[in-house]
């Protein structure tokens, strides 16, 4: 086993577990379909969730050529990952705890879920700088840094109208991260 398998075992298991909080989720609003009040917004953003990870786990094929790997560079190319898994599970009402409102859940926690996906595309910042050397201006920074902004403005203000068009934003600006990433490949 290679160090580069090695590292995307664990990161798999966590995207896996990441995943099926947000599968899970989706099955039980189906069956809760009666019990609960839906929120299109919520599952726009579950949905842009499930598409980042998908993304972020198939981009990890190119770190398969990283010559070494440290301890250091393992858990700070973890710390992203984890970040997208402890989102996935704030994001996914427990319908169990008697949550039935998505809406009011959705902006109850939108604090914690937006302040975490600042985080995230930080802590890419941080990778690409650390262990890839990647300069600060680098194509993929621009989107990261305007994917942070939008998030912290998301984290600073519940507005529905806010949140419904950041939603849209934040789908475009995946859709470019995805021709940038895609045409120096």
């Amino acid at each position: 086993m290679t160090q580069f398998e090695f590292v995307l075992v664990f990161i798999s298991i966590v995207l896996a577990f990441a995943v099926s909080d947000i599968l899970s989720n989706w099955g039980e609003q189906v069956r809760l379909r009666k019990q609960i009040r839906h929120y299109p917004l919520h599952s726009a953003w579950m949905g842009l969730l499930l598409i980042i990870m998908m993304v972020v786990w198939w981009s990890l094929w190119v770190l398969r050529e990283h010559p070494q790997w440290t301890f250091l560079q393992y858990m700070v190319l973890m710390v992203p990952y984890l970040t997208l898994a402890l989102i996935a599970y704030i994001l996914t009402p427990n319908f169990d705890d008697g949550e039935r409102d998505i809406k009011h859940y959705y902006f109850e926690n939108s604090r914690w879920i937006f302040s975490l996906a600042a985080f995230y595309f930080a802590s890419w910042t941080f990778f690409s700088l650390l262990v890839l050397g990647n300069p600060i201006d680098e194509p993929g920074s621009l989107t990261r840094f305007c994917g942070m902004a939008l998030m912290l403005a998301l984290a600073i203000w519940n507005n529905e109208r806010f949140h419904a068009a950041a939603v849209i934003v934040a789908y475009l600006l995946q859709a470019i991260w995805l021709l940038v990433t895609l045409s120096a490949a």
